[in-house]
């Protein structure tokens, strides 16, 4: 692993750009930097930092294996970091990408039961919008996935579908739609509808259930302020004049004290049904125990969901 430090030197001194502070960073002496960046440059011949003009700043040489350093590095911590994963179920650290809209019901519960059951086990979570979470997949930055069923699923990702809640219509209490018993999509017309950023599928269940209504999927995500922040939209609910289509997690205790009212629209295609939802994680990756565990947690959770009262 020799070389591996050599590599390490070589990035701190193009980054501090002075063998003191590459020193420093590393907590090695400044001498130990410069004799590694000597036996860098005498395996290569070339010379890989210019050191004539007061500073120490790398050449087209320099910058060329600095690069490669960079993305060998990543690569051996990434590989660190999933044999730590892989070896100890309770060590290391799951970096968990989700989608906003299933966030808090998705993850709450079950994150908690295996940080309390195993506290060594680090978690960072991100918050991925629609767009992106595929090439942090594809890209290492995430080892799972949890959020809605993609348009199209990617060659280089594997797949585990769930069965998720869908969002409800909901206003403010005071809201002049809260008075109707039923209302029709005509009805949202003059009103801002809010939301989180939905895939194209979710839309279309939309567009079906209202032909003529809108001219093309398009117009109709034009219709939507939408946001991957929930705590805005939920902010925005509480002091416009909006109409919402949200998860009801984020408006659980409005509703239940009456400031936030659910509506009922004619043909809403989501009354009483599901929507998809997906675990996702890199194909060629082995996914590590701990993500395997928080998948059969949160499968667990949406059963017990599901499940139909006892009589």
């Amino acid at each position: 692993m020799e070389n591996i430090g050599y590599l390490r030197q070589l990035i701190a001194l193009a980054d501090t750009g002075n063998f003191r502070k590459a020193g420093q960073k590393l907590g090695v002496s400044h001498s130990a930097v410069s004799q590694s960046i000597k036996r860098l440059e005498d395996s290569y011949g070339v010379p890989l930092f210019d050191r004539t003009r007061g500073k120490t700043v790398p050449t087209a040489f320099g910058e060329r294996l600095i690069a490669s350093a960079r993305a060998a590095i990543n690569e051996m911590d990434a590989a660190s970091r999933d044999i730590a994963l892989m070896e100890k179920f309770e060590g290391g650290r799951l970096v968990v990408g989700v989608d906003p809209s299933v966030s808090e019901s998705l993850l709450s519960i079950p994150m908690a039961r295996m940080m309390n059951r195993y506290p060594s086990l680090q978690f960072t979570v991100r918050i991925c919008n629609r767009e992106r979470w595929e090439k942090r997949l594809i890209q290492r930055e995430i080892d799972v996935y949890f959020g809605l069923q993609p348009d199209r699923e990617a060659s280089e990702l594997r797949y585990r579908k769930l069965i998720l809640q869908p969002p409800g219509l909901m206003c403010h209490a005071s809201h002049v739609l809260a008075e109707h018993d039923s209302i029709r999509m005509r009805d949202l017309a003059n009103h801002t509808v809010i939301g989180g950023d939905v895939p194209d599928w979710f839309l279309w269940r939309i567009l079906d259930a209202y032909p003529g209504e809108f001219d093309s999927l398009e117009a109709l995500r034009g219709t939507f302020l939408t946001s991957q922040d929930f705590g805005l939209l939920r902010q925005l609910l509480l002091q416009t004049n909006t109409v919402a289509v949200l998860p009801e997690f984020v408006m659980r205790h409005e509703l239940e004290t009456g400031r936030v009212k659910r509506l009922t629209m004619e043909n809403w295609p989501f009354d009483g049904g599901t929507i998809s939802g997906v675990a996702a994680w890199l194909d060629e990756r082995p996914l590590p125990p701990s993500a395997h565990r928080l998948i059969s947690e949160v499968q667990k959770i949406l059963d017990q969901s599901f499940r139909a009262p006892e009589s």
